[in-house]
């Protein structure tokens, strides 16, 4: 079928576009970098977000799952991330006892007066896979962003969205070394007025679990699976700094779903250390899977992985195509 799977056109912001050219063959000097004709004008151009969030640059020396692109005589491959290592990479337990555990031990930590600030503050980082077309040739970049989100609860607010080059980080970069350059770049900035910036659920987020669950699968649609729940969360956490009470309605409202699996201790690509739980969905091939702080209940990341090969994407699997740090969740009182 000459569309974009339904699961990825829900990543993709030409998820408009329906009919995509077949690719052209791959000029190997322009891939490895070479010089490139000023007549080699871009016929077509389409980001999507294979990929998608990874600051932690270690990913990008890492990277041991490719996608395919192209090739005279033999595949061109783009890097991606490879998965999390997992503590349970098989026979995973369901995670229905470990969330409440933590969803109760959130609830009895001390009160961190979390509430200061008129502005919801989150900061992420992100991949995206860049793919461009011209008369002979296609180039393929990875670009890591980092993505600034101040929201107001009038729905007022600020992005600022940083993107950075290869020679911005280095061929071999660390997340101090993405982050102290998306400090010296130069940021897209883009001003909201009061109703103008959309959220996931708008504020206040409701802290009962019945509430939440309601509007997290309005968002993502439990028809859809119980990989909807760990989108939704995931969706939320992306534009929002939810205080301790939501945190903790969030982690009982993924107990009470059914598919969600533990994963174990999981190390993220910045380092940190949490508790993964994931769906594993047969009708798409693909694993969701989400890395929680066990002290706070923040989200720490999260991850997309093809576990089959999409019918239009050339792809050795399992292959991560969508992934995000959370880089910094909180609230300010004002947007800078």
């Amino acid at each position: 079928m000459n569309r974009v799977p339904s699961m990825l056109r829900h990543l993709d912001p030409a998820q408009e576009i329906d009919q995509w050219p077949a690719a052209p063959r791959v000029e190997w000097a322009t891939v490895a970098g070479g010089p490139r004709s000023q007549d080699d004008r871009r016929i077509w151009r389409r980001r999507t977000v294979l990929g998608a969030a990874v600051t932690g640059a270690a990913a990008i020396a890492a990277a041991a799952v490719m996608v395919q692109v192209a090739g005279p005589s033999a595949p061109v491959y783009a890097a991606t991330p490879p998965p999390l290592p997992l503590e349970y990479e098989t026979g995973a337990p369901p995670a229905r006892n470990a969330l409440l555990q933590l969803a109760n031990d959130i609830q009895n930590a001390p009160d961190a007066n979390e509430r200061a600030g008129r502005f919801s503050f989150v900061r992420v980082g992100q991949w995206s896979l860049d793919m461009a077309s011209g008369s002979g040739s296609t180039t393929v970049s990875v670009v890591p962003q980092v993505i600034s989100t101040w929201r107001a609860p009038d729905g007022s607010g600020k992005i600022s969205t940083v993107s950075l080059d290869r020679s911005d980080i280095g061929q071999r970069p660390d997340a101090d070394a993405v982050v102290a350059a998306a400090s010296r770049g130069a940021a897209e900035v883009e001003m909201y007025s009061a109703g103008e910036l959309a959220a996931v659920i708008p504020d206040p987020v409701p802290d009962d679990v019945n509430a939440l669950e309601k509007a997290l699968y309005a968002h993502q649609p439990r028809a859809n699976g119980p990989e909807s729940a760990l989108r939704a969360v995931a969706d939320l956490y992306r534009g929002t700094a939810v205080d301790r009470e939501v945190r903790v309605a969030a982690l009982r409202f993924l107990a009470r779903t059914d598919g969600v699996l533990l994963r174990g201790r999981v190390t993220d690509r910045l380092g940190r250390k949490g508790l993964a739980v994931s769906v594993d969905s047969k009708r798409d091939g693909t694993r969701d899977l989400l890395v929680i702080d066990q002290e706070t209940g923040w989200l720490l990341a999260s991850e997309s992985v093809f576990l089959r090969r999409p019918e239009r994407l050339q792809v050795r699997v399992p292959a991560v195509f969508s992934y995000t740090l959370y880089l910094e969740l909180g609230r300010r009182a004002t947007m800078s």
